[in-house]
């Protein structure tokens, strides 16, 4: 059924929609605003009046990914107690967010870098990557680090560079599997931040 004329938050639905088809179909530099525009049966200045520039559709579907993954990831976050098990699934979960849009966007550069993204595309990502870091807190909530926002970068910081080594030609300069690294970088992690708060 096509969206009524009038109707903005179903057409800016349409308009993510086939994006997330033509990203998946085609990737991020086959993306272009006048296919959007052609698969989303409308014109090409309508899809500029929702997003002023493939940087801002780009990031909105980037916030939504996000969005979908806390999600998935609500059960555990509400039921697990295991901070290296916690570690583990965050970590998988966003790997998967990674390989599909994290490769080709930094979050942070968008956030700070980017003047000319839409305002309110910005307050989305910016919202959904809070979100995302508030579900990384609960590992560290698991370990009562001394020093959480240090807990945090390195935390951050391990989950993207796996991510982005697992979903790069990188891993084949080893035989190490995800499950492996993941939860190798969990335990060791978790140990540290225990050992670090036992002698504070």
């Amino acid at each position: 059924m096509a969206t009524k004329w009038g109707d903005r938050e179903a057409r800016r639905s349409d308009i993510l929609r086939v994006s997330r088809e033509l990203l998946r179909e085609n990737g991020l530099a086959a993306l272009q605003m006048r296919e959007v525009a052609r698969s989303a049966g409308i014109a090409l200045g309508t899809v500029y009046t929702y997003f002023p520039t493939k940087e801002s559709l780009y990031a909105a579907m980037y916030a939504e990914r996000l969005d979908r993954m806390l999600t998935e990831l609500e059960p555990a976050l509400e039921t697990q107690t295991d901070p290296e098990e916690l570690f583990v699934i965050v970590a998988t979960s966003y790997r998967d967010v990674y390989a599909e849009y994290g490769k080709d966007l930094d979050i942070l550069s968008v956030l700070e870098g980017r003047p000319e993204l839409d305002p309110a595309v910005r307050a989305q990502l910016a919202a959904s990557t809070i979100q995302v870091f508030a579900g990384l807190r609960k590992v560290i909530d698991g370990v009562a680090v001394g020093q959480p926002d240090l807990a945090m970068t390195v935390l951050w910081s391990t989950i993207t560079g796996l991510a982005n080594h697992f979903t790069s030609i990188r891993h084949e300069l080893h035989t190490y599997t995800w499950d492996e690294t993941v939860r190798f970088a969990a335990r060791g992690l978790v140990r540290g931040f225990i050992t670090e708060r036992q002698t504070q």
